[in-house]
C-alpha cells in the first residue's frame, strides 16, 4: 500500500503517527503552523518510534492547514483536525482522484459538521455532511498567537 495521507493540524502527531501505521509502506505528512508544536509532535514520535521518521513514513512540518502540502500531493486521505469556515479548495485539489477528505466545517461558535469529501476516480468532487460536532477553529499562526 503506498497510500498518502495528509494530516492537517496534527498536534501531538499521535494521528500522524497512526495513519503512518494504516498506510503500511505509505506515508503520512503532518502539517501544523505552530513550530514549538511540530517540533514537540516529532519529539513525541521519535520517542515512541524513532524509524516512523527515519524511514520517512512520518513528516512533520511547519505549514499553514489553509495551504495543505501541495509538493507531496495529491493524498489518498486527508484528515483536518480543526473546523474552517468552509471547505477549502486548495485542500480538495491536493486529493487524489479516488481521495477522500474528512473536515470539520462551521463558524467558531456555531453549528459544525465534519464533511466527507470525495473525488471520484474521473475527478469529480462530492460532499455530505454525516456528523455534527464542536471543533476548535482552523487559523492561520498570527490569528491564533493574536488570540493568546
Amino acid at each position: 500500500n503506498t497510500s498518502k495521507i495528509l494530516d492537517v493540524g496534527s498536534g501531538s502527531g499521535y494521528l500522524t503517527a497512526c495513519f503512518a501505521r494504516m498506510a503500511e509502506g505509505g506515508q503520512a505528512f503532518g502539517i501544523d503552523h505552530i513550530d514549538t508544536l511540530v517540533q514537540s509532535s516529532i519529539e513525541n514520535v521519535k520517542r515512541d518510534d524513532a524509524s516512523l521518521l527515519d524511514s520517512g513514513r512520518v513528516v512533520l512540518q511547519v505549514v499553514d492547514g489553509f495551504d495543505g502540502l501541495e509538493e507531496h500531493g495529491p493524498y489518498d486521505a486527508i484528515h483536518v483536525g480543526a473546523a474552517a469556515p468552509s471547505i477549502p479548495q486548495v485542500l480538495v485539489k491536493q486529493l487524489s482522484k479516488g481521495g477522500r477528505m474528512v473536515i470539520p466545517v462551521g463558524p467558531e461558535n456555531g453549528a459544525q459538521e465534519i464533511f466527507m469529501v470525495d473525488k471520484d476516480s474521473d475527478g469529480k468532487v462530492s460532499q455530505q455532511a454525516i456528523l455534527g460536532v464542536r471543533y476548535v477553529p482552523l487559523t492561520s499562526k498570527a490569528h491564533q498567537l493574536s488570540r493568546a
